[in-house]
């Protein structure tokens, strides 16, 4: 559900959640993300820099 809402593969959410691939989301991801799911980009970002 989460792949077709944000405008992605099922094998991309796969790749991304995996440590074995170097594929991650980028900010637009985590916008599209935030708006699937009705909260704020910022829920998945760290309060201070790591």
């Amino acid at each position: 559900m989460l792949a077709y809402g944000i405008g992605v593969s099922k094998g991309f959410i796969g790749m991304a959640e995996s440590p074995k691939y170097n594929i991650k989301y980028n900010i637009h991801h985590i916008n599209e993300i935030a708006k699937y799911l009705g909260c704020s980009p910022r829920d998945f970002l760290p309060e201070k820099p790591l």
